[in-house]
C-alpha cells in the first residue's frame, strides 16, 4: 500500500502544476501518531458521511486563509485528514471532512493525509462491515435519517449542508461541551440539537439565535449523560 501511494502521488505531482504553496508532494512523515503521512489530491478522497456543516466549513476556510508558505504547510500537516485505504486502493476520509471541504473550496489542489488503516485487500462487504464496527461511516442525510452506504457522495464536493453540524461544532468551540475524542460523537450532538433547537433559516441573525439556544441547551439538564457534558462546569 505504501508503494502504491508513494508511486501514485509522485506521478500526480509531475502531471500537475498547482499554484505556489499548493504543490502535490509524496513525502511521508512518521511523527504523526505512528502512521505514514502522504500528500494527495483532494479530488481523489471519498467521504464516509453524507453531510457537513457549511457554516463551520466557512469558518475553517477563514482560519486557513491566515496562513501561507511554510506556515500553511505546517498548519495543514497539524490538521491532516485521516483516511482508510479501501477496496481498489480508494482513500476514504474518516475524520476532518470539514477541513477537506474548506481546503477544496479555497482552491487547494492537495492535502496531507494520515493512513489510519489499510484494508485495500478486503471486498466491499467486509470493508463496510469493518468500517461500521469502528464507527467510521455515518450515512445520515441532512434530516438526520440513516441512509444506505450507496447514498455516500463519491467526492468531497458532494457533501451537503446540515446546519446542526455547524451548531454542534460552534457550541463546542464556545465551551458548551468537551471536545470528543472520537469523530462520531459530533453526530450524537448534532442529533441531540436537532431534537431541541429549531433549524436556522436564511434570515439575518437566525443562525446566531439558534446557536445561543444550542449553547444553552447543551449545558442544561436535558444534555446530562451526553458525551462531554459539562453542565455548570468550566470547559
Amino acid at each position: 500500500m505504501a508503494d502504491f501511494l508513494r508511486n501514485t502521488f509522485c506521478a500526480t505531482e509531475s502531471r500537475n502544476d498547482p499554484p505556489p504553496g499548493r504543490q502535490a508532494t509524496a513525502h511521508t512523515d512518521n511523527r504523526h501518531r505512528g502512521h505514514h503521512m502522504y500528500r494527495v489530491p483532494l479530488s481523489v478522497l471519498r467521504p464516509t458521511q453524507i453531510t457537513i456543516g457549511m457554516d463551520y466549513v466557512h469558518a475553517k476556510a477563514l482560519i486557513t486563509a491566515r496562513y501561507s508558505g511554510t506556515r500553511l504547510k505546517r498548519f495543514m500537516r497539524d490538521h491532516a485528514l485521516h483516511v482508510v485505504v479501501g477496496p481498489h486502493n480508494a482513500l476514504y476520509v474518516v475524520d476532518h471532512h470539514h477541513w477537506a471541504r474548506a481546503w477544496l473550496d479555497l482552491g487547494y489542489f492537495d492535502a496531507p493525509v494520515t493512513v489510519v488503516a489499510d484494508w485495500h485487500h478486503l471486498g466491499p462487504r467486509r470493508f463496510w462491515k469493518k468500517m461500521q464496527a469502528r464507527r467510521w461511516v455515518h450515512p445520515f442525510d441532512e434530516h438526520g435519517r440513516r441512509r444506505s452506504i450507496d447514498h455516500l457522495p463519491s467526492t468531497i464536493t458532494g457533501l451537503v449542508d446540515d446546519p446542526y453540524h455547524s451548531l454542534a461544532a460552534f457550541s463546542r468551540r464556545a465551551g458548551a461541551y468537551r471536545k470528543p475524542t472520537r469523530a462520531f460523537v459530533s453526530f450524537v450532538w448534532s442529533e441531540f440539537l436537532r431534537q431541541h433547537v429549531a433549524a436556522p433559516d436564511k434570515e439575518a441573525g437566525s443562525f446566531s439565535l439558534a446557536l445561543l439556544r444550542a449553547i444553552k441547551i447543551s449545558r442544561s439538564k436535558l444534555a446530562e449523560g451526553m458525551p462531554g457534558y459539562l453542565g455548570d462546569k468550566l470547559p
